[in-house]
Protein backbone atom coordinates (compact mmCIF):
# COMPACT_ATOMS: atom_id res chain seq x y z
CA UNK A 1 0.00 0.00 0.00
CA UNK A 2 1.56 3.15 -1.04
CA UNK A 3 2.12 5.98 1.56
CA UNK A 4 -0.64 8.26 2.45
CA UNK A 5 0.00 12.12 2.27
CA UNK A 6 -2.87 14.36 3.40
CA UNK A 7 -1.65 17.88 3.11
CA UNK A 8 -4.10 20.53 5.09
CA UNK A 9 -4.57 23.99 5.95
CA UNK A 10 -3.11 25.51 9.15
CA UNK A 11 -6.37 26.19 10.00
CA UNK A 12 -7.60 22.34 9.73
CA UNK A 13 -4.49 20.60 10.99
CA UNK A 14 -5.52 19.84 14.37
CA UNK A 15 -9.02 18.56 13.35
CA UNK A 16 -7.13 16.68 10.39
CA UNK A 17 -4.72 14.89 12.87
CA UNK A 18 -7.92 13.89 15.35
CA UNK A 19 -9.90 12.55 12.40
CA UNK A 20 -6.61 10.30 10.81
CA UNK A 21 -5.98 8.75 14.68
CA UNK A 22 -9.74 8.19 15.42
CA UNK A 23 -9.86 5.96 11.90
CA UNK A 24 -6.85 4.20 12.55
CA UNK A 25 -8.16 3.46 16.35
CA UNK A 26 -11.03 2.21 15.13
CA UNK A 27 -9.38 -0.89 13.36
CA UNK A 28 -8.89 -2.36 16.43
CA UNK A 29 -10.95 -3.50 20.13
CA UNK A 30 -8.83 -1.92 22.60
CA UNK A 31 -5.80 -0.46 20.27
CA UNK A 32 -2.26 0.16 21.82
CA UNK A 33 -1.35 3.72 20.86
CA UNK A 34 1.95 5.42 20.60
CA UNK A 35 1.79 9.24 21.75
CA UNK A 36 3.96 11.72 21.04
CA UNK A 37 5.16 14.94 23.13
CA UNK A 38 6.47 18.39 21.91
CA UNK A 39 4.68 21.27 20.28
CA UNK A 40 3.25 19.70 16.84
CA UNK A 41 0.52 17.05 18.84
CA UNK A 42 -0.73 20.05 21.17
CA UNK A 43 -3.90 20.94 18.68
CA UNK A 44 -4.44 17.17 18.09
CA UNK A 45 -4.82 16.63 21.85
CA UNK A 46 -6.97 19.50 23.00
CA UNK A 47 -9.24 19.02 19.71
CA UNK A 48 -9.65 15.20 21.17
CA UNK A 49 -10.02 16.13 24.40
CA UNK A 50 -13.14 18.65 23.05
CA UNK A 51 -14.49 15.95 20.92
CA UNK A 52 -14.33 13.03 23.82
CA UNK A 53 -16.20 15.73 25.96
CA UNK A 54 -19.23 16.23 23.20
CA UNK A 55 -19.89 12.75 23.22
CA UNK A 56 -18.08 12.90 19.43
CA UNK A 57 -15.57 10.38 20.19
CA UNK A 58 -14.54 7.35 22.74
CA UNK A 59 -11.18 6.59 24.12
CA UNK A 60 -11.60 4.57 27.00
CA UNK A 61 -10.68 1.47 25.08
CA UNK A 62 -7.59 2.43 24.00
CA UNK A 63 -4.20 1.60 25.88
CA UNK A 64 -2.06 4.45 25.48
CA UNK A 65 1.76 4.17 25.85
CA UNK A 66 4.10 7.29 26.05
CA UNK A 67 6.98 6.38 23.26
CA UNK A 68 10.10 8.28 24.73
CA UNK A 69 10.84 10.75 28.20
CA UNK A 70 13.90 12.86 29.12
CA UNK A 71 15.89 11.53 31.59
CA UNK A 72 15.33 14.66 33.86
CA UNK A 73 13.28 14.83 36.76
CA UNK A 74 10.21 13.49 37.03
CA UNK A 75 7.88 16.49 38.17
CA UNK A 76 9.94 19.12 35.58
CA UNK A 77 7.31 20.95 33.70
CA UNK A 78 9.20 20.27 30.58
CA UNK A 79 8.79 16.91 31.24
CA UNK A 80 6.93 14.46 28.73
CA UNK A 81 5.55 12.91 31.68
CA UNK A 82 4.30 16.57 33.03
CA UNK A 83 3.34 17.18 29.23
CA UNK A 84 0.65 14.19 28.94
CA UNK A 85 -0.71 15.57 32.77
CA UNK A 86 -1.50 18.48 30.76
CA UNK A 87 -3.00 17.36 27.46
CA UNK A 88 -4.42 13.70 28.38
CA UNK A 89 -4.83 13.03 31.76
CA UNK A 90 -7.88 15.28 31.39
CA UNK A 91 -9.53 13.07 28.23
CA UNK A 92 -12.42 11.71 30.27
CA UNK A 93 -12.64 8.48 30.91
CA UNK A 94 -8.98 7.83 29.42
CA UNK A 95 -6.77 4.91 30.66
CA UNK A 96 -3.78 6.86 32.07
CA UNK A 97 -0.67 6.99 29.93
CA UNK A 98 2.04 3.83 30.59
CA UNK A 99 5.73 6.18 30.50
CA UNK A 100 8.47 5.57 31.30
CA UNK A 101 10.15 6.68 34.34
CA UNK A 102 13.68 8.92 34.12
CA UNK A 103 14.63 8.47 37.73
CA UNK A 104 14.55 4.86 37.65
CA UNK A 105 17.88 3.67 39.88
CA UNK A 106 19.36 2.02 36.30
CA UNK A 107 18.09 3.06 32.97
CA UNK A 108 18.80 0.43 31.42
CA UNK A 109 16.72 -1.94 33.27
CA UNK A 110 13.99 0.29 32.83
CA UNK A 111 14.08 0.69 28.76
CA UNK A 112 13.88 -3.42 29.07
CA UNK A 113 10.81 -3.18 31.83
CA UNK A 114 8.48 -0.68 29.21
CA UNK A 115 9.50 -2.83 26.10
CA UNK A 116 8.05 -6.14 27.71
CA UNK A 117 4.82 -3.86 29.10
CA UNK A 118 4.39 -3.16 25.38
CA UNK A 119 5.04 -6.71 24.59
CA UNK A 120 2.66 -7.95 27.15
CA UNK A 121 0.21 -5.70 25.35
CA UNK A 122 0.62 -7.09 22.08
CA UNK A 123 2.77 -4.31 21.00
CA UNK A 124 1.74 -0.92 18.91
CA UNK A 125 -1.21 -1.37 16.83
CA UNK A 126 -1.09 2.62 15.94
CA UNK A 127 1.95 4.87 16.29
CA UNK A 128 1.74 8.54 16.57
CA UNK A 129 5.09 10.12 15.44
CA UNK A 130 6.54 14.14 15.22
CA UNK A 131 9.48 14.25 13.06
CA UNK A 132 12.63 16.04 14.40
CA UNK A 133 14.58 18.33 12.65
CA UNK A 134 17.15 16.15 12.19
CA UNK A 135 14.83 13.20 11.26
CA UNK A 136 14.59 11.71 14.16
CA UNK A 137 11.03 9.47 15.13
CA UNK A 138 10.78 9.26 19.19
CA UNK A 139 14.40 10.01 20.26
CA UNK A 140 16.05 7.40 17.52
CA UNK A 141 18.43 9.79 16.30
CA UNK A 142 20.35 10.01 13.46
CA UNK A 143 22.62 6.51 13.41
CA UNK A 144 19.63 4.48 14.73
CA UNK A 145 18.93 0.92 12.72
CA UNK A 146 15.88 -0.05 12.02
CA UNK A 147 16.17 -3.10 14.60
CA UNK A 148 17.11 -0.42 17.53
CA UNK A 149 14.75 -1.28 20.36
CA UNK A 150 13.47 0.71 23.70
CA UNK A 151 17.12 2.44 25.46
CA UNK A 152 18.75 5.16 26.62
CA UNK A 153 20.21 7.25 24.57
CA UNK A 154 22.55 9.85 24.06
CA UNK A 155 20.68 13.48 22.85
CA UNK A 156 21.93 14.74 19.20
CA UNK A 157 22.96 19.05 19.61
CA UNK A 158 20.05 19.25 17.52
CA UNK A 159 17.32 18.06 19.77
CA UNK A 160 18.87 19.51 22.88
CA UNK A 161 18.84 22.57 21.07
CA UNK A 162 14.50 22.00 20.41
CA UNK A 163 14.29 21.57 24.10
CA UNK A 164 16.30 24.07 25.33
CA UNK A 165 13.79 26.43 24.44
CA UNK A 166 11.62 24.62 27.35
CA UNK A 167 14.36 23.36 29.46
CA UNK A 168 16.60 26.09 29.40
CA UNK A 169 20.30 25.31 31.29
CA UNK A 170 18.96 22.33 32.31
CA UNK A 171 18.23 20.12 28.91
CA UNK A 172 18.67 16.66 29.58
CA UNK A 173 21.72 15.07 27.69
CA UNK A 174 19.92 11.85 27.74
CA UNK A 175 16.72 10.26 27.02
CA UNK A 176 14.27 6.79 27.05
CA UNK A 177 12.67 6.02 23.60
CA UNK A 178 11.00 3.33 22.23
CA UNK A 179 13.14 1.75 19.73
CA UNK A 180 12.38 1.98 15.92
CA UNK A 181 11.78 -1.91 15.79
CA UNK A 182 8.87 -1.54 18.12
CA UNK A 183 7.42 1.90 16.43
CA UNK A 184 7.96 0.43 12.52
CA UNK A 185 6.23 -2.96 14.19
CA UNK A 186 2.63 -0.75 14.41
CA UNK A 187 0.45 -1.77 11.50
CA UNK A 188 -1.04 1.61 11.62
CA UNK A 189 1.34 4.70 11.87
CA UNK A 190 0.78 7.91 11.47
CA UNK A 191 4.21 11.07 11.42
CA UNK A 192 2.53 14.50 11.85
CA UNK A 193 4.47 17.98 11.08
CA UNK A 194 3.34 20.99 10.54
CA UNK A 195 5.43 24.56 9.87
CA UNK A 196 7.92 25.74 7.39
CA UNK A 197 10.90 24.98 9.78
CA UNK A 198 9.70 21.08 9.29
CA UNK A 199 9.43 21.53 4.90
CA UNK A 200 12.59 19.92 4.24
CA UNK A 201 13.18 17.20 6.57
CA UNK A 202 9.89 16.06 5.93
CA UNK A 203 11.05 16.13 1.84
CA UNK A 204 14.13 14.49 3.16
CA UNK A 205 12.64 11.41 5.30
CA UNK A 206 9.78 10.83 2.58
CA UNK A 207 11.60 11.41 -0.51
CA UNK A 208 15.13 11.08 0.26
CA UNK A 209 17.65 7.89 0.45
CA UNK A 210 16.31 5.22 3.40
CA UNK A 211 19.03 5.47 5.84
CA UNK A 212 19.62 5.61 9.67
CA UNK A 213 20.79 8.95 8.95
CA UNK A 214 17.46 10.21 8.73
CA UNK A 215 15.36 7.54 10.68
CA UNK A 216 11.98 8.58 10.04
CA UNK A 217 13.11 8.03 6.43
CA UNK A 218 12.45 4.07 7.44
CA UNK A 219 8.92 4.95 6.82
CA UNK A 220 8.96 4.57 3.15
CA UNK A 221 9.69 0.91 3.69
CA UNK A 222 6.27 0.38 5.60
CA UNK A 223 2.55 -0.36 3.96
CA UNK A 224 0.61 1.43 6.73
CA UNK A 225 1.82 5.49 6.88
CA UNK A 226 -0.42 8.02 6.75
CA UNK A 227 1.25 11.51 6.70
CA UNK A 228 -0.31 14.53 7.79
CA UNK A 229 1.03 18.36 7.34
CA UNK A 230 0.38 21.17 6.76
CA UNK A 231 0.74 22.86 3.69
CA UNK A 232 4.12 24.75 5.18
CA UNK A 233 5.42 21.30 6.42
CA UNK A 234 4.74 19.93 2.61
CA UNK A 235 6.28 23.11 0.83
CA UNK A 236 9.30 20.84 -0.37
Amino acid sequence: MPMRVEIVPAARFARASVETLLELAVRYPEPAIGLPTGRTPVGMYEELARMVAGARADVRSWRPFAIDEYVGPRAQACSNRAFFGRYWKGQWGARPVEQFDPEAPDLAAEAEAFERRLGEAGGLQVAVLGIGANGHLAFNEPGSTRESTARVVELHAASRASAASCWGSETPTHGLTLGLRELLAAPAIMLLADGPAKAGVVALALHGAVSPECPASFLQEHPGVTVVLDEAAAAG
